[in-house]
């Protein structure tokens, strides 16, 4: 009887304890972070996110990866929050990393993903048309050299989360 006691009490603790962080975190803005993984017609999308804006700037950064079961590239990437949204790259230019429009597209093999981080390839979001705030989603469509266009829904997240 008391084993049974025991283990309903813990029971209950457990449920209590679920129950008041779920409420914590609802009554502190926690919202949805992660990126629903799209899969369609031979391409996969995964861990998108867009970094917060920073003060006032009018630009942000995109990051993801794209996994492909025949070879395309992504031409194309447009948004209503920006007035023009490119791929871009780093290089190292005589030893100083500079920030360019990639020419021509991002490249996807199988087998390969192409994967978009800060420092490497990534979307770059220019002429913000408002904030990006942590926590809600922006709207995205990808157009690939197939002719493949996929429209997605990407969260904002902080600057510390952009770089996991």
């Amino acid at each position: 009887m008391k084993i049974i006691l025991i283990g309903l009490t813990v029971a209950l603790i457990s449920v209590a304890s679920f129950a008041t962080n779920n409420r914590h975190n609802m009554n502190h803005g926690h919202q949805q972070t992660q990126f629903k993984r799209v899969q369609l017609n031979g391409i996969t999308l995964s861990n998108f996110r867009a970094r917060a804006s920073i003060g006032s700037t009018k630009i942000s950064g995109i990051y993801g990866e794209i996994q492909a079961v025949k070879t395309d590239r992504l031409v194309s990437i447009s948004t209503s929050f920006a007035s023009m949204a490119e791929l871009h790259e780093h290089i190292n230019d005589d030893g100083v990393m500079r920030m360019r429009k990639k020419e021509g597209g991002l490249m996807i093999n199988p087998g390969q993903p192409m994967v978009m981080r800060p420092g490497g390839h990534h979307i770059m979001l220019m002429g913000l048309r408002k904030r990006l705030i942590a926590g809600e989603m922006i709207d995205l469509t990808l157009e690939f050299e197939s002719g493949q266009i996929l429209d997605i829904s990407v969260p904002v997240v902080s600057i510390k989360k952009t770089h996991h």
